[in-house]
């Protein structure tokens, strides 16, 4: 089977006119919510990123899910690696071979990212994580997570709550420097005030002193630098040594801690496009920090830098939806333009549209109130968010909440479609997917190899 045919297979192309597409259903779209501790990491799925360079090596190719009598331990664990070790499990993604099996030919495609990064700065440091990031805590009915439990108090919206039900405790404010991450910051402000739009503490008067996720990558989106386009191995520049909660790379033959991805050796074709059709393309998340991301394509024979991608964003067509195990017939549509979920101002390029991360993470204790899910959950679900760190068990959430130990299984994909433009040169092209994290001071990035005919 060719390239072509085999990716017709699974990722259905449209050969509609731009006029008849803006008005059909046809993209799906995954998240990821946040462990407490935890930074956020995601990578595309499809088309097959330069990123998951790993994943033909061993362990990743002895990794699979759910256990069996060939898989037992890490061989089957899905796990949030932290030392550099055993990290085989913490980017799977769908296996697209029956419900919740999963398999990690995604290699460490989901630790490729920048760390520190801040609106209104030139540079990321690399090191510093969001004022927001577990400094703080929320009170539910005046109650801090462990009084809830104590109590056992269960909230029946621990996503959106009535407006006042769930505070910021005011002795977190004190800790709270809201300010960019640099000495001296540039003239950048923040663009995304809308509670729609955002992810985290959503309930916050936009720049007062209680919204602290201000300054954050998603409050205007790809307004923040990175320290590479495609992702940094471990979200760290070259030289500095492995971080905390997440900041950190598995050395292999093939990559290391610090590594550039847009140095990653190119691929074969991973999709072939046809201008002024549109495509569907996918991401899977494992621990989730809100926020929103993009689809652009740069010429693969040109640097692969921010400002070569910012040329040619990606245009989002018609809805999103959410797909389960690679399963069309599970899809889930939703329209995010419709809910206010869509930025198109104050982003960067000038006009690019962004789409919210839709999945919220039900971590009320740390981030406030976020948004309803676009699933029904399940009472056991809701249940175990009252319950932290003690949450329901994995699998329970269908569309809200984190996989590396959370509820959420990551046999969920972010799929979108996306229009090539009819304008664009025929030619070998470097798909970028950039995700601006809100609730902490990160950019994911996954670069595939695409031909556009």
């Amino acid at each position: 089977m060719c390239i072509r045919d085999s990716i017709n297979a699974e990722y259905g192309e449209s050969t509609l006119s731009p006029m008849a597409i803006t008005n059909t259903p046809c993209f799906c779209l995954m998240l990821l919510a946040s462990l407490d501790g935890v930074m956020g990491h995601a990578a595309m799925a499809h088309p097959r990123p330069r990123n998951a360079i790993d994943g033909s090596l061993p362990p990743w190719t002895n990794w699979s899910y759910p256990c069996d009598a060939t898989h037992q331990g890490d061989m089957c664990a899905i796990t949030f690696c932290e030392d550099g070790h055993n990290c085989q499990g913490s980017c799977a993604i769908s296996a697209h071979d029956g419900p919740d099996k999963l398999t990690a030919s995604n290699g460490q495609a989901c630790y490729w990212f920048s760390n520190g990064c801040t609106v209104g700065c030139d540079a990321c440091d690399g090191t510093t994580n969001h004022v927001g990031h577990g400094s703080q805590q929320f009170l539910y009915q005046g109650m801090n997570q462990s009084a809830v439990n104590a109590h056992k108090v269960i909230i029946s919206n621990p996503f959106s709550p009535p407006a006042g039900e769930m505070i910021l405790d005011p002795s977190s404010l004190p800790g709270l420097h809201i300010r960019p991450g640099c000495l001296h910051p540039n003239p950048n402000k923040p663009t995304v005030c809308s509670s729609n739009q955002r992810t985290a503490n959503t309930q916050a008067e936009c720049g007062s002193p209680e919204d602290f996720y201000y300054y954050s990558p998603w409050r205007a989106p790809g307004s923040a630098p990175v320290i590479d386009a495609c992702g940094s191995a471990g979200g760290r520049f070259p030289g500095q040594a492995t971080g905390g909660a997440g900041a950190q790379y598995q050395n292999t033959s093939r990559a290391k801690q610090g590594d550039q991805g847009s140095a990653l050796p190119k691929m074969e074709p991973q999709a072939v496009w046809k201008r002024g059709s549109s495509y569907e393309v996918s991401w899977t998340v494992a621990a989730n920090h809100g926020g929103g991301y993009a689809y652009r394509l740069a010429p693969a024979d040109q640097l692969l830098s921010e400002e070569n991608f910012r040329k040619i964003p990606l245009g989002f067509v018609g809805d999103s939806k959410l797909r389960w195990d690679g399963n069309r017939s599970s899809d889930l549509m939703f329209d995010p333009k419709a809910r206010g979920w869509e930025v198109s101002e104050g982003t960067v390029p000038a006009g690019s549209t962004w789409r919210k991360n839709p999945i919220p993470s039900g971590l009320w204790q740390r981030e406030g109130p976020t948004f309803d899910p676009v699933c029904q959950e399940s009472r056991e679900c809701i249940e175990g968010y009252s319950r932290f760190p003690t949450l329901a068990t994995q699998g329970s959430c269908k569309c809200s909440g984190f996989s590396n130990g959370g509820p959420l299984l990551p046999s969920l994909e972010v799929v979108d479609s996306v229009m090539i433009p009819s304008s664009l040169p025929a030619g070998a092209y470097v798909l970028q997917w950039r995700w601006d994290c809100e609730e902490s001071d990160q950019i994911w990035a996954s670069c595939s190899d695409v031909l556009v005919q």
